[in-house]
């Protein structure tokens, strides 16, 4: 073996040791290693900022864009439901709503990933305009007392959060979504309308409400043909005396719901009762009461007397 010190030319020349091999230097881009660099933090961009329900898509994007990363999606912390309006791209980077709804606002991540690291982005919620709905007015109450106060409140579903306006009987209130009016009178009967406006979308519903403003009722009268009558052979006709209009009646005996029979006879309108013929057990205290949805009023009780024969 030469013990003489090579030359600068065979040094330069000459490899390494038999069985190893130069290192690689990691690069950007070409050469025999591929660098794979740490993920920044992800974060998603949409195509609308304000898309409006049933109309239109909504395309997020998960940036930035970077080589050999697998993009993965979450909504609500979840994986994505299998939907047919859900449409990912080939690279996963794109999510698309076709159309969006109100129940895709989110929040929405995205999360990168490559061999070396991972990220997920801050939680991003979609601001979706819809509505309005259809209107409801409360309470249900449509009848009402003279001299109570009337108190509607209107909402309809809507973002953004819907604008109201009242009409009674046509003619135009002020804008706002509870109405007031106290002390109301029968002049106040009528119709309702609740008019919800949507902004942005341009969007408005309506709804109608029939208010009826009621009198309280006085105190009904009875009379009868005759107060003493003979059992098996008289008859007797009773009448429920008032000025009320717009009322029902209904008959008392006893303090209980007068029980139909046979022998008993009502007019069209309930405010006259015919019993044909009387008999002992119709002896006793009738009383005819009147009313109307809100208020009712009953007579001083009548006693009949039957005499056996």
């Amino acid at each position: 073996m030469s013990q003489f010190p090579r030359s600068p030319g065979e040094r330069a020349s000459a490899g390494p040791p038999s069985g190893l091999l130069p290192p690689l230097r990691p690069t950007r881009g070409t050469g025999h290693k591929t660098e794979t660099l740490e993920l920044p933090k992800p974060s998603i961009t949409s195509n609308n900022s304000l898309p409006e329900e049933h109309k239109d898509p909504v395309v997020l994007t998960c940036e930035p864009q970077t080589q050999d990363t697998t993009y993965l999606w979450l909504i609500n912390s979840q994986s994505l439901p299998v939907s047919a309006r859900l449409q990912l791209s080939k690279d996963n980077r794109t999510l698309t709503l076709l159309p969006v709804t109100r129940n895709d606002t989110g929040p929405y991540e995205c999360e990168t990933r490559n061999p070396v690291s991972a990220g997920r982005s801050d939680p991003f919620t979609l601001n979706v305009v819809y509505g309005p709905d259809a209107p409801t007015i409360s309470p249900s109450d449509s009848h009402y007392l003279r001299g109570t106060n009337l108190n509607l409140s209107c909402q309809a579903a809507s973002n953004p959060p819907a604008q109201y306006s009242w009409l009674i009987n046509g003619s135009s209130q002020h804008p706002a979504q509870k109405l007031f009016i106290p002390n109301i009178t029968s002049n106040y009967s009528g119709s309702y309308t609740c008019l919800a406006h949507n902004s942005v979308s341009g969007l408005h519903k309506t709804i109608i409400k029939t208010i009826t403003v009621y009198e309280p009722v006085g105190k009904p009268a009875l009379r009868a043909s005759n107060a003493t009558v003979t059992e098996h052979k008289d008859h007797v006709v009773l009448t429920c005396l008032t000025n009320d209009m717009g009322i029902s009646f209904r008959w008392l005996f006893k303090n209980q719901i007068l029980p139909h029979k046979n022998r008993m006879k009502l007019s069209q309108d309930n405010s006259v009762l015919t019993i044909d013929p009387v008999r002992r057990e119709d002896a006793g205290g009738f009383q005819c009461e009147i009313f109307n949805p809100i208020s009712s009023s009953k007579s001083d009780p009548l006693e009949l007397d039957v005499q056996c024969k």
